[in-house]
């Protein structure tokens, strides 16, 4: 028998440590919003369940401390079923644990800091030679809020936390009521600004996530293609752009490239005709990706009115050759700078993301 709570706690501390390094990455605000949720998953509260301030406010306190006590450890190997394993041996500890109901992620979000979770499989299957996870109920989780990840031959879509995220932009469209692309994409799943929480709105939305998860899963797989067209020297040109700008714009540029991508997300969401998935796309279409990406916000908004998708299939192709465009620059510049890494970030600012503004 799986021993599942210590699993749980071993998955559990290694998310503390990688917290514990890397807190001070994030603002302040989305520092905040993290913890919040954090403390809603660990003590089973809704998301839109009250939380009492000085309950938070004392977790935040013994949060922040342990951090201080973890700062400077190293990530510890998991026991499953009397098997050792390392905090990255995805698959491995898959193979263990997937007989229990549980599956198991890890790998790196944005200034590479590592990400780590585990929960509940919800579906399970082969796509294009890779293993394919939908998670639901996360039993533990780091700060970070990836929907999806890629690691080495297994993909996995987190729909317990895609819910958490949609739910956030919902209370984002109550308050404004008047956000198209939000209001347009709630729309194609039966929701409007008006919903209440309810057992009806709960399972509306946990449809949501599933759908919305599925969708993810074709980002990855267009992660993966052009991770392998772009080779082995894109992933050592990223390691030069560590906590720097430059790194954020790299990885947009890798993101608009997977969903632009043959087989990629938007490439599903063309071929499955998936209306929300699309409103969705463009509601969480930001920062560089958008600077990258304008034709495909002109584009939605003739979308929502016209209904035709030439318009997208258009703006999906140009993404790609741009992003694409980006990617050369982005390697050339390394090409020329692989001697003095050091150089390489402010380069990329002054030569490519300067132009942008």
């Amino acid at each position: 028998m799986t021993d599942k709570e210590k699993i749980f706690s071993q998955i559990k501390r290694n998310c503390n440590i990688s917290d514990a390094k890397y807190w001070g990455t994030y603002s302040l605000c989305g520092l905040l919003m993290r913890l919040r949720e954090l403390y809603g998953i660990e003590n089973g509260i809704r998301p839109w369940e009250k939380v009492d301030h000085k309950d938070i406010g004392d977790w935040i306190t013994a949060r922040e401390n342990l951090w201080k006590e973890l700062e400077d450890r190293d990530y510890e190997d998991i026991s499953v079923n009397g098997s050792i394993f390392s905090p990255f041996e995805v698959e491995k500890m898959n193979a263990a644990l997937n007989k229990s109901g549980l599956m198991y992620g890890a790998g790196f979000g944005i200034y590479m800091k590592p990400v780590f979770f585990i929960a509940e499989i919800l579906s399970q299957r082969k796509v294009n030679g890779f293993d394919v996870y939908i998670a639901g109920r996360e039993y533990a989780k780091d700060l970070s809020d990836n929907p999806a990840m890629l690691q080495e031959n297994t993909i996995i879509a987190r729909a317990d936390l895609t819910r958490l995220l949609l739910w956030g932009r919902f209370v984002e469209l109550r308050n404004k009521k008047t956000n198209c692309s939000l209001a347009y994409a709630f729309s194609k799943y039966g929701i409007t600004y008006q919903e209440r929480p309810s057992e009806d709105a709960i399972m509306k939305f946990s449809n949501i996530a599933y759908s919305e998860a599925e969708t993810y899963v074709y980002h990855e797989l267009g992660e993966a293609h052009e991770g392998r067209r772009l080779g082995a020297e894109w992933k050592t040109f990223l390691a030069c752009l560590q906590r720097s700008k430059a790194e954020i714009f790299a990885r947009s540029v890798k993101d608009v490239l997977a969903d632009t991508s043959e087989n990629g997300m938007l490439d599903y969401i063309i071929e499955n005709r998936k209306e929300g998935s699309l409103g969705f796309y463009n509601v969480f279409l930001s920062g560089f990706r958008k600077i990258i990406f304008p034709e495909m916000p002109e584009a939605f908004r003739i979308f929502v009115e016209t209904g035709d998708w030439k318009l997208i299939e258009q703006a999906t192709k140009a993404g790609y050759r741009k992003s694409g465009e980006y990617a050369e620059k982005l390697l050339s510049v390394y090409q020329k700078r692989r001697s003095q890494p050091e150089l390489i970030p402010g380069q990329i600012e002054e030569e490519i993301m300067n132009a942008l503004q």
